[in-house]
């Protein structure tokens, strides 16, 4: 099986690329725990700093692989699913992301526990969670309004709309953190 999330150490760096283009990578179990797996172990590294994630092909994440999804469905607290989402949202390294195409689902929520964004003018971003009978999932309710104002979520959690307006988000910018780099 071809690797769909590739991990690369770049001096104090730990990359993590979504491989999976032809899916436009849309997110599996076995990824989930790849990506868990990595960000565990970059944050007992000291020499890591911040940890870039990205995504090859025509967009950085089409969200959950919803057949993947369907056929092993997260059980528990120990689930790849919850692993990555507990990693991603206690990580104290610098968390950065590199946003172009699609970034849909799961895609726009790991980009709400970011440090920082970097969007290409390609970036769209869509919540459909409401639309396939889902909550808002990993805090995005709380986390969208901090990072681009409380006006906007409620249409982006709700309606599935996508976005490409451009957004204090869209460039280098903080989303409040409290994380330093060491």
């Amino acid at each position: 099986m071809p690797q769909e999330v590739s991990v690369s150490r770049i001096d104090g760096a730990l990359h993590i690329r979504l491989d999976r283009a032809d899916k436009r990578n849309a997110v599996t179990r076995s990824m989930y725990e790849t990506m868990a797996e990595a960000i565990a172990q970059a944050e007992a590294d000291k020499a890591i700093r911040a940890l870039l994630f990205s995504g090859v092909g025509e967009a950085f994440c089409a969200g959950n692989d919803l057949n993947d999804f369907v056929a092993d469905p997260p059980t528990g607290a120990e689930s790849p699913v919850f692993r990555f989402l507990r990693a991603i949202s206690t990580a104290k390294k610098v968390l950065v992301a590199a946003v172009h195409g699609a970034a849909v689902g799961i895609g726009t929520t790991m980009l709400l526990h970011c440090d920082f964004v970097v969007a290409a003018r390609s970036a769209r971003r869509s919540l459909p969670f409401v639309t396939l009978g889902l909550l808002p999932a990993a805090a995005s309710t709380l986390l969208l309004p901090r990072a681009i104002g409380h006006l906007a979520p409620p249409s982006w959690c709700f309606s599935a709309r996508r976005s490409r307006r451009r957004r204090r988000c869209d460039r280098v910018s903080s989303t409040g953190s409290s994380k330093t780099a060491r």
